[in-house]
Protein backbone atom coordinates (compact mmCIF):
# COMPACT_ATOMS: atom_id res chain seq x y z
CA UNK A 1 0.00 0.00 0.00
CA UNK A 2 2.81 2.69 1.23
CA UNK A 3 4.75 1.60 -2.10
CA UNK A 4 1.48 2.21 -4.63
CA UNK A 5 1.38 5.61 -2.44
CA UNK A 6 4.80 6.46 -3.36
CA UNK A 7 4.05 5.72 -7.05
CA UNK A 8 0.76 7.38 -7.10
CA UNK A 9 2.40 11.16 -5.64
CA UNK A 10 5.57 10.51 -7.87
CA UNK A 11 3.40 10.01 -11.00
CA UNK A 12 1.57 13.16 -10.05
CA UNK A 13 4.99 15.14 -9.49
CA UNK A 14 5.80 13.72 -12.84
CA UNK A 15 2.99 14.13 -14.87
CA UNK A 16 0.34 16.45 -13.35
CA UNK A 17 1.65 20.35 -13.99
CA UNK A 18 -0.41 21.53 -11.30
CA UNK A 19 1.43 19.50 -9.34
CA UNK A 20 4.48 19.82 -10.25
CA UNK A 21 4.18 23.79 -10.11
CA UNK A 22 3.02 23.68 -6.45
CA UNK A 23 6.29 21.39 -5.85
CA UNK A 24 8.13 24.21 -7.56
CA UNK A 25 6.57 26.66 -5.49
CA UNK A 26 7.79 24.75 -2.29
CA UNK A 27 10.86 24.17 -2.95
CA UNK A 28 11.32 27.67 -3.90
CA UNK A 29 10.42 29.12 -0.68
CA UNK A 30 11.79 26.40 1.53
CA UNK A 31 15.06 26.03 -0.25
CA UNK A 32 15.72 28.88 -2.70
CA UNK A 33 15.13 31.68 -0.56
CA UNK A 34 18.15 30.17 1.62
CA UNK A 35 20.42 29.99 -0.39
CA UNK A 36 23.70 32.52 -1.01
CA UNK A 37 23.16 32.41 -4.96
CA UNK A 38 19.64 33.34 -4.83
CA UNK A 39 19.35 37.02 -6.36
CA UNK A 40 18.21 38.73 -3.44
CA UNK A 41 19.30 36.81 -0.82
CA UNK A 42 19.62 38.70 2.37
CA UNK A 43 17.99 41.82 0.50
CA UNK A 44 14.72 43.44 1.64
CA UNK A 45 13.47 43.79 -1.72
CA UNK A 46 10.41 45.86 -0.15
CA UNK A 47 12.58 48.30 1.56
CA UNK A 48 15.13 48.62 -1.74
CA UNK A 49 12.09 49.87 -3.97
CA UNK A 50 9.92 51.59 -2.04
CA UNK A 51 13.01 53.46 -0.13
CA UNK A 52 15.57 53.77 -3.18
CA UNK A 53 14.31 52.51 -6.68
CA UNK A 54 11.43 54.50 -6.23
CA UNK A 55 12.23 57.09 -3.96
CA UNK A 56 14.39 60.26 -4.32
CA UNK A 57 17.83 59.34 -2.96
CA UNK A 58 20.88 61.42 -2.36
CA UNK A 59 24.22 60.01 -3.41
CA UNK A 60 27.95 60.82 -3.11
CA UNK A 61 31.82 58.76 -3.20
CA UNK A 62 34.66 58.94 -5.73
CA UNK A 63 35.16 57.70 -9.30
CA UNK A 64 38.23 56.79 -11.00
CA UNK A 65 38.96 56.94 -15.04
CA UNK A 66 41.98 54.69 -15.97
CA UNK A 67 41.33 54.70 -19.35
CA UNK A 68 39.33 56.80 -21.86
CA UNK A 69 39.47 56.68 -25.73
CA UNK A 70 41.75 59.23 -26.70
CA UNK A 71 42.53 61.24 -23.79
CA UNK A 72 46.18 59.67 -22.27
CA UNK A 73 45.65 60.34 -18.86
CA UNK A 74 43.87 59.02 -15.85
CA UNK A 75 40.67 61.10 -14.00
CA UNK A 76 40.03 61.02 -10.90
CA UNK A 77 37.89 63.11 -8.41
CA UNK A 78 34.44 63.01 -6.41
CA UNK A 79 30.71 63.04 -7.05
CA UNK A 80 28.06 63.76 -5.54
CA UNK A 81 24.31 64.14 -6.90
CA UNK A 82 20.24 63.25 -6.47
CA UNK A 83 17.75 61.17 -8.35
CA UNK A 84 14.18 61.56 -8.39
CA UNK A 85 11.74 58.64 -9.83
CA UNK A 86 8.74 61.20 -9.23
CA UNK A 87 10.05 64.22 -11.02
CA UNK A 88 12.34 61.69 -13.56
CA UNK A 89 15.53 63.65 -12.81
CA UNK A 90 18.82 63.08 -12.15
CA UNK A 91 21.88 65.20 -10.96
CA UNK A 92 25.62 64.37 -11.62
CA UNK A 93 28.46 66.77 -10.69
CA UNK A 94 32.10 66.07 -10.65
CA UNK A 95 35.11 67.46 -9.38
CA UNK A 96 37.88 66.06 -11.01
CA UNK A 97 41.83 65.82 -11.05
CA UNK A 98 43.77 65.03 -14.26
CA UNK A 99 47.46 63.66 -12.75
CA UNK A 100 47.81 65.44 -9.87
CA UNK A 101 46.16 68.61 -11.29
CA UNK A 102 42.81 70.00 -10.35
CA UNK A 103 40.42 70.68 -13.63
CA UNK A 104 36.97 71.27 -12.75
CA UNK A 105 33.74 69.83 -13.07
CA UNK A 106 32.53 67.14 -15.59
CA UNK A 107 28.54 66.77 -14.70
CA UNK A 108 25.87 64.51 -16.16
CA UNK A 109 22.07 65.15 -15.60
CA UNK A 110 18.81 63.23 -17.15
CA UNK A 111 15.31 64.10 -17.52
CA UNK A 112 12.18 61.80 -19.04
CA UNK A 113 14.26 60.19 -22.03
CA UNK A 114 17.15 62.91 -22.43
CA UNK A 115 20.95 63.05 -21.18
CA UNK A 116 22.67 65.72 -20.70
CA UNK A 117 26.75 66.53 -20.40
CA UNK A 118 28.38 69.41 -18.98
CA UNK A 119 32.09 69.46 -19.40
CA UNK A 120 33.39 72.79 -17.58
CA UNK A 121 36.66 70.85 -17.84
CA UNK A 122 36.63 70.81 -21.61
CA UNK A 123 36.10 74.32 -22.21
CA UNK A 124 32.62 74.18 -21.25
CA UNK A 125 31.12 71.39 -23.58
CA UNK A 126 27.77 70.53 -23.11
CA UNK A 127 25.58 67.99 -24.88
CA UNK A 128 22.33 66.65 -24.90
CA UNK A 129 21.38 62.80 -25.89
CA UNK A 130 17.59 62.33 -26.54
CA UNK A 131 17.87 58.26 -25.82
CA UNK A 132 13.75 57.92 -26.93
CA UNK A 133 13.69 55.64 -23.69
CA UNK A 134 12.40 56.15 -20.27
CA UNK A 135 15.11 56.56 -17.96
CA UNK A 136 13.50 56.16 -14.67
CA UNK A 137 11.69 52.85 -14.46
CA UNK A 138 10.05 51.73 -10.73
CA UNK A 139 9.97 48.86 -9.39
CA UNK A 140 6.46 47.60 -7.49
CA UNK A 141 6.08 48.75 -4.22
CA UNK A 142 5.83 45.48 -2.35
CA UNK A 143 3.60 45.24 0.56
CA UNK A 144 5.69 42.60 2.21
CA UNK A 145 9.05 41.13 1.46
CA UNK A 146 8.77 38.24 -0.37
CA UNK A 147 9.95 35.88 1.95
CA UNK A 148 9.62 32.20 4.04
CA UNK A 149 6.47 33.86 5.72
CA UNK A 150 4.99 35.28 2.86
CA UNK A 151 5.12 32.26 1.75
CA UNK A 152 3.83 30.08 4.52
CA UNK A 153 1.10 32.94 5.08
CA UNK A 154 -0.36 32.23 1.65
CA UNK A 155 -0.83 28.28 1.46
CA UNK A 156 -3.89 28.10 0.88
CA UNK A 157 -3.66 31.17 -1.56
CA UNK A 158 -1.21 29.29 -3.81
CA UNK A 159 -3.04 26.13 -3.39
CA UNK A 160 -6.36 27.79 -5.23
CA UNK A 161 -4.44 29.92 -7.36
CA UNK A 162 -2.42 26.88 -9.24
CA UNK A 163 -5.67 25.23 -9.30
CA UNK A 164 -7.20 27.74 -11.26
CA UNK A 165 -4.31 29.06 -13.63
CA UNK A 166 -3.76 27.60 -17.00
CA UNK A 167 -0.88 25.58 -17.55
CA UNK A 168 0.37 24.04 -20.69
CA UNK A 169 3.42 22.33 -21.14
CA UNK A 170 5.08 22.33 -24.25
CA UNK A 171 8.22 20.58 -25.65
CA UNK A 172 10.54 23.52 -25.13
CA UNK A 173 13.85 22.50 -23.18
CA UNK A 174 15.92 24.80 -21.78
CA UNK A 175 19.40 24.47 -20.79
CA UNK A 176 21.16 25.68 -18.19
CA UNK A 177 24.72 27.22 -17.91
CA UNK A 178 25.36 24.06 -16.00
CA UNK A 179 24.18 21.62 -18.47
CA UNK A 180 20.90 21.11 -16.91
CA UNK A 181 17.44 20.36 -18.76
CA UNK A 182 14.42 22.08 -17.97
CA UNK A 183 11.26 21.74 -19.60
CA UNK A 184 8.82 24.88 -20.11
CA UNK A 185 5.31 25.14 -18.47
CA UNK A 186 3.16 28.46 -20.26
CA UNK A 187 0.94 29.74 -18.03
CA UNK A 188 -2.03 32.02 -18.00
CA UNK A 189 -3.21 34.25 -14.84
CA UNK A 190 -6.88 34.97 -16.10
CA UNK A 191 -8.52 38.47 -15.56
CA UNK A 192 -9.25 38.60 -11.94
CA UNK A 193 -7.03 36.10 -10.17
CA UNK A 194 -4.45 36.27 -8.02
CA UNK A 195 -5.39 39.16 -6.27
CA UNK A 196 -3.00 38.46 -3.21
CA UNK A 197 -0.09 38.86 -5.94
CA UNK A 198 -1.22 42.19 -6.52
CA UNK A 199 -1.55 42.94 -3.33
CA UNK A 200 1.94 42.03 -2.30
CA UNK A 201 3.14 43.48 -5.59
CA UNK A 202 1.05 46.90 -4.46
CA UNK A 203 0.03 47.16 -8.47
CA UNK A 204 -3.88 47.50 -9.31
CA UNK A 205 -5.37 43.58 -10.70
CA UNK A 206 -4.51 44.12 -14.32
CA UNK A 207 -7.47 44.12 -16.83
CA UNK A 208 -5.99 41.78 -18.84
CA UNK A 209 -5.11 38.11 -18.45
CA UNK A 210 -1.33 37.78 -17.97
CA UNK A 211 1.53 35.40 -19.54
CA UNK A 212 4.25 34.09 -17.86
CA UNK A 213 6.62 30.80 -18.94
CA UNK A 214 8.65 28.33 -15.63
CA UNK A 215 10.91 25.76 -16.75
CA UNK A 216 11.15 23.05 -14.79
CA UNK A 217 14.23 20.28 -14.04
CA UNK A 218 13.70 16.66 -12.94
CA UNK A 219 13.27 17.63 -9.96
CA UNK A 220 10.62 20.28 -10.24
CA UNK A 221 12.64 22.89 -9.28
CA UNK A 222 12.40 26.66 -10.97
CA UNK A 223 15.58 26.85 -13.59
CA UNK A 224 14.02 29.83 -15.59
CA UNK A 225 10.79 31.59 -14.90
CA UNK A 226 10.32 34.58 -17.76
CA UNK A 227 7.05 37.23 -17.64
CA UNK A 228 6.03 37.94 -20.79
CA UNK A 229 5.40 42.21 -21.20
CA UNK A 230 4.38 42.35 -24.43
CA UNK A 231 1.22 43.81 -23.00
CA UNK A 232 3.48 47.01 -22.48
CA UNK A 233 6.23 46.71 -24.96
CA UNK A 234 6.12 44.34 -27.74
CA UNK A 235 8.95 41.59 -27.23
CA UNK A 236 9.38 42.71 -23.64
CA UNK A 237 10.30 40.04 -21.18
CA UNK A 238 12.07 39.89 -17.67
CA UNK A 239 13.20 36.29 -16.61
CA UNK A 240 14.57 35.35 -13.64
CA UNK A 241 17.01 32.27 -14.13
CA UNK A 242 19.80 29.75 -12.51
CA UNK A 243 19.86 26.97 -10.12
CA UNK A 244 19.03 28.81 -7.18
CA UNK A 245 17.39 31.86 -9.27
CA UNK A 246 20.91 33.45 -9.11
CA UNK A 247 20.26 35.85 -12.30
CA UNK A 248 17.77 38.14 -13.82
CA UNK A 249 17.45 39.16 -17.32
CA UNK A 250 15.68 42.27 -18.44
CA UNK A 251 14.91 42.56 -22.36
CA UNK A 252 13.45 45.63 -23.90
CA UNK A 253 12.52 46.39 -27.78
CA UNK A 254 13.72 49.76 -28.73
CA UNK A 255 12.37 52.62 -31.31
CA UNK A 256 14.26 51.57 -35.15
CA UNK A 257 14.78 47.93 -34.51
CA UNK A 258 17.23 48.52 -31.37
CA UNK A 259 17.23 46.82 -28.70
CA UNK A 260 18.84 46.59 -24.95
CA UNK A 261 19.90 43.66 -22.77
CA UNK A 262 20.49 43.82 -19.03
CA UNK A 263 21.53 40.94 -16.69
CA UNK A 264 22.45 41.18 -12.98
CA UNK A 265 24.02 38.22 -11.47
CA UNK A 266 24.71 37.30 -7.79
CA UNK A 267 27.85 35.71 -6.17
CA UNK A 268 27.11 33.99 -3.56
CA UNK A 269 30.63 32.89 -3.12
CA UNK A 270 31.25 36.31 -1.14
CA UNK A 271 30.28 35.79 2.52
CA UNK A 272 30.45 39.14 3.30
CA UNK A 273 28.56 41.46 1.70
CA UNK A 274 26.15 41.57 -1.75
CA UNK A 275 27.95 40.55 -4.54
CA UNK A 276 27.18 40.82 -8.40
CA UNK A 277 28.32 40.63 -11.69
CA UNK A 278 26.64 43.64 -14.28
CA UNK A 279 26.11 43.27 -17.90
CA UNK A 280 24.33 46.23 -20.27
CA UNK A 281 24.24 45.64 -24.08
CA UNK A 282 23.01 48.10 -26.60
CA UNK A 283 22.25 46.80 -30.48
CA UNK A 284 21.73 49.32 -32.45
CA UNK A 285 19.68 48.64 -35.86
CA UNK A 286 23.50 48.81 -37.67
CA UNK A 287 24.32 45.22 -35.73
CA UNK A 288 26.66 47.21 -33.58
CA UNK A 289 26.90 46.58 -29.43
CA UNK A 290 27.69 48.53 -27.29
CA UNK A 291 28.25 46.80 -23.78
CA UNK A 292 28.41 48.54 -20.19
CA UNK A 293 30.44 45.59 -17.73
CA UNK A 294 31.10 46.13 -14.06
CA UNK A 295 31.23 44.22 -10.80
CA UNK A 296 28.88 45.81 -8.07
CA UNK A 297 29.27 44.95 -3.94
CA UNK A 298 26.50 46.26 -2.08
CA UNK A 299 25.97 46.55 1.68
CA UNK A 300 23.00 47.78 3.82
CA UNK A 301 24.15 50.15 6.73
CA UNK A 302 22.07 52.51 9.11
CA UNK A 303 22.54 55.25 6.73
CA UNK A 304 21.74 53.93 3.52
CA UNK A 305 23.45 51.91 1.25
CA UNK A 306 27.24 51.40 0.38
CA UNK A 307 28.21 50.74 -2.83
CA UNK A 308 31.36 49.98 -5.11
CA UNK A 309 31.35 49.32 -8.57
CA UNK A 310 34.60 48.04 -10.03
CA UNK A 311 35.80 46.53 -13.43
CA UNK A 312 33.90 49.10 -15.21
CA UNK A 313 34.13 48.64 -18.62
CA UNK A 314 32.82 50.14 -21.65
CA UNK A 315 32.84 49.24 -25.23
CA UNK A 316 31.86 49.74 -28.58
CA UNK A 317 31.78 46.24 -29.94
CA UNK A 318 35.55 45.39 -29.25
CA UNK A 319 36.92 48.50 -28.58
CA UNK A 320 37.01 50.05 -25.28
CA UNK A 321 35.63 53.31 -24.50
CA UNK A 322 36.29 53.74 -21.04
CA UNK A 323 37.72 51.98 -17.89
CA UNK A 324 37.21 52.65 -14.38
CA UNK A 325 35.35 52.30 -10.89
CA UNK A 326 32.98 54.28 -8.46
CA UNK A 327 32.62 54.11 -4.28
CA UNK A 328 29.87 55.52 -2.85
CA UNK A 329 26.80 55.46 -0.87
CA UNK A 330 23.49 56.61 -1.39
CA UNK A 331 20.70 57.71 1.03
CA UNK A 332 17.13 58.56 1.02
CA UNK A 333 16.40 62.11 0.68
CA UNK A 334 13.29 63.36 2.23
CA UNK A 335 11.57 67.01 0.79
CA UNK A 336 14.08 66.82 -1.81
CA UNK A 337 13.28 70.09 -3.63
CA UNK A 338 13.85 69.70 -7.25
CA UNK A 339 16.90 68.25 -8.54
CA UNK A 340 18.00 70.92 -11.01
CA UNK A 341 17.34 73.66 -9.54
CA UNK A 342 19.42 71.76 -6.32
CA UNK A 343 22.54 71.26 -8.75
CA UNK A 344 21.75 75.34 -10.11
CA UNK A 345 21.96 74.36 -13.37
CA UNK A 346 19.89 75.22 -16.62
CA UNK A 347 19.33 73.09 -19.17
CA UNK A 348 16.93 74.95 -21.54
CA UNK A 349 19.58 76.35 -24.00
CA UNK A 350 21.52 73.06 -24.33
CA UNK A 351 21.29 71.60 -28.01
CA UNK A 352 20.07 67.89 -28.29
CA UNK A 353 22.15 65.79 -30.70
CA UNK A 354 20.71 63.23 -32.58
CA UNK A 355 21.53 60.01 -30.90
CA UNK A 356 21.95 58.16 -34.43
CA UNK A 357 24.96 60.43 -35.24
CA UNK A 358 27.20 59.19 -32.45
CA UNK A 359 26.12 55.43 -32.48
CA UNK A 360 26.74 55.15 -35.76
CA UNK A 361 30.49 57.07 -35.47
CA UNK A 362 31.51 57.01 -31.99
CA UNK A 363 35.21 57.20 -32.69
CA UNK A 364 34.38 60.24 -34.70
CA UNK A 365 32.52 62.28 -32.46
CA UNK A 366 35.49 61.30 -28.78
CA UNK A 367 37.76 62.21 -30.99
CA UNK A 368 36.13 65.91 -31.64
CA UNK A 369 35.45 66.34 -28.22
CA UNK A 370 39.01 65.62 -27.30
CA UNK A 371 40.12 68.19 -30.04
CA UNK A 372 37.72 70.42 -28.94
CA UNK A 373 39.02 70.25 -25.20
CA UNK A 374 42.60 70.29 -25.98
CA UNK A 375 41.77 73.73 -28.08
CA UNK A 376 39.96 75.61 -24.68
CA UNK A 377 42.22 74.12 -22.22
CA UNK A 378 45.87 74.25 -22.47
CA UNK A 379 46.79 72.19 -19.33
CA UNK A 380 46.08 69.52 -21.66
CA UNK A 381 48.52 69.46 -24.27
CA UNK A 382 51.75 69.53 -21.27
CA UNK A 383 52.21 66.36 -21.74
CA UNK A 384 52.34 66.12 -25.34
Amino acid sequence: MVLALTIVIKAELMLNPSMRILASVVHFSETTLKSPDYLAYNIDLKDLFINYTNADIDYSGNAYIKKLQGFPYSISGSIEGQRSASQKKFSCKSNLDVLVLNVGEMDFYAQDKTVYLFAPLLGDISYGFNTDSDLFPTAPNLNNDINHEWFHNNKRNIFDFVRKIDIQKTDVIYVDEDGTESEEFQITIPQGEGDFIWELLGMKAPDHDIKCSIFLDKFNHTRKLTFDLSYKTKGAYISILGKNCNKIEIFAPLPDNERVVATITRNGQNNYTNSFTNNITYITNSGGNYMLDCNVLMNFVDEGIKFEANDISVTQDSNVLAQGYIKGKVATKENMGDVFENAGVDLSGVTIIDWDKIKNDTASFIDDVISQARENVDILNLFD
